[in-house]
């Protein structure tokens, strides 16, 4: 498994195929692994490059008490330069996606577009309220107790939870994964989210990348009118749908 020094912490990443660059950031306690269906699809045309964001999977957990996303955009821009990378696309995923605006902002010229994935610039109360309570909850709720009764209910449609050997299937693969992330980061991480919401939405009229804005129609965690307002921020991005991320 490769890894890197970035920003005096060990950092996992993986690297896969071939041509223009892509790099991918995943969201809030998400390791990289959970990319690991679209990075091998992606690899049959692309360098595909995926990393754990600080905190979570087999990268080092630093003790600050707020992982803040200007920060962890650092670290993939950091990445970006240990790989000798000049331009990637980027693609970034719920919180992944707030680093991938925050990365666009602060290294124009290390981004060559952007996709944006059930995404935000400025999320609503309840959307708030809920990752205060993952939060919260973190050091209260047994992991398997988080995945099933915590997390799921909001990543996973109606349709999948009719049938239940689909969670049971999902389960299975999340405990599978050795490198479970720990409550301190999942903490640090919502704390970065709530600092940074609404901070940027001002700025966004700044990037100039080809940009994408992806969501699930029936998306409830990060609903359709979030990326509708995100896109409209950002200039001559295009609005799509039918994304499915679990």
């Amino acid at each position: 498994m490769p890894y890197a020094i970035i920003n005096g912490i060990r950092m996992h990443f993986e690297v896969s195929g071939q041509g223009p660059p892509v790099l991918l950031i995943n969201g809030l306690s998400a390791p990289a692994v959970n990319w690991a269906l679209q990075a091998k699809a992606l690899a049959r045309h692309f360098q595909v490059v995926v990393f754990d964001n600080r905190g979570v999977g087999e990268t080092d957990l630093p003790p600050e008490p707020v992982y803040t996303t200007g920060q962890m955009a650092e670290d993939a821009a950091a990445l970006l330069r240990h790989l000798k990378i000049a331009r990637a696309h980027v693609l970034g995923a719920s919180m992944g996606g707030t680093i991938a605006q925050e990365l666009a902002l602060r290294y124009k010229h290390l981004v060559r577009s952007l996709t944006l994935l059930c995404t935000w610039s400025e999320a609503d109360a309840r959307f708030l309220h809920t990752v205060e309570a993952w939060m919260s909850l973190a050091n209260r709720v047994p992991i398997e107790e988080r995945y099933r009764y915590v997390v799921y209910p909001w990543i996973f449609s109606p349709e999948f939870f009719a049938r239940k050997e689909n969670v049971e299937t999902a389960f299975q693969r999340s405990m599978a994964y050795p490198h479970q992330t720990k409550a301190e980061a999942i903490e640090r991480q919502a704390r970065g989210i709530l600092a940074w919401n609404g901070t940027r939405a001002s700025r966004l009229s700044w990037i100039r990348v080809p940009t994408l804005v992806m969501v699930g129609k029936d998306d409830i965690l990060t609903p359709p009118a979030f990326s509708r307002a995100l896109a409209k921020r950002i200039p001559r991005a295009r609005l799509g749908g039918a994304v499915r991320l679990v």
